[in-house]
C-alpha cells in the first residue's frame, strides 16, 4: 500500500509489536537485483516499507535520470509481493541534520533522517557503500536502528543496463 511520509508515525505505532524493516532505492528500471534485494529484506521482519526515492532525489544519480517517473516506479514496488507499505522520500534542503562528512552523506541525511524520525524502522537494510557508513552509523545509533548491510551485486544494475542500451544502439 502506498502510504505517504507523514503517515508513518501512525503505521509505526499500529506494528509497535512488529520488527518493522526498511528498505529504500531509486528502482528505476527495475531489474532482478531490485527484486532480490526487496525479498532479502523482507526476510528480516514483519513488516516491510520501501522508500522509493521521488524524481528530484533520482536526479541526484546524473544526468537524465530518473528514466522512469516516480509514479511508475512506486507503483511497480507497490505491487511486489513482498511489500507491505511504500512511500516517496524527496530531497528535504531545509532540515537539521546529523553531523557529516562529505557532500553524499548530507544528501543521504537530508533524505532520510525525516524518515528515521517518523518510522523509527528496527531494521534498514541496505548495500554496503563506504562512503556514507560514517552518516548512517550515526544515524543508526540516533534512532536505534540495527542496520543490516549486504554487498553490492555487479551482476546486473540500472546503469549497466542504461550503457549497454547506448553501446548497443
Amino acid at each position: 500500500m502506498i502510504v505517504s511520509l507523514q503517515n508513518l508515525a501512525n503505521l509505526r505505532e499500529k506494528f509497535a509489536n512488529k520488527t518493522i524493516v526498511l528498505g529504500t532505492g531509486t528502482f528505476d528500471l527495475f531489474h532482478y537485483e531490485h527484486l532480490r534485494y526487496i525479498s532479502d529484506a523482507k526476510k528480516l521482519g514483519d513488516v516491510l516499507f520501501i522508500a522509493v526515492k521521488d524524481n528530484q532525489c533520482a536526479s541526484l544519480k546524473g544526468l537524465n535520470r530518473p528514466i522512469i517517473d516516480e509514479k511508475q516506479r512506486i507503483a511497480i514496488v507497490d505491487s511486489i509481493r513482498y511489500v507491505d507499505y511504500s512511500f516517496l522520500v524527496n530531497y528535504s534542503t531545509n532540515m537539521e541534520i546529523l553531523p557529516f562528512d562529505n557532500e553524499y552523506q548530507k544528501q543521504w541525511l537530508k533524505i532520510f533522517e525525516k524518515v528515521f524520525q517518523n518510522l523509527k524502522p528496527d531494521i534498514f537494510f541496505y548495500e554496503i557503500n563506504p562512503t556514507l557508513q560514517t552518516a548512517r552509523d550515526r544515524a543508526f545509533k540516533k534512532y536505534e536502528i540495527n542496520g543490516v548491510s549486504r554487498e553490492r551485486t555487479a551482476i546486473i544494475s540500472t546503469t549497466k543496463i542504461i550503457n549497454y542500451i547506448k553501446n548497443k544502439f
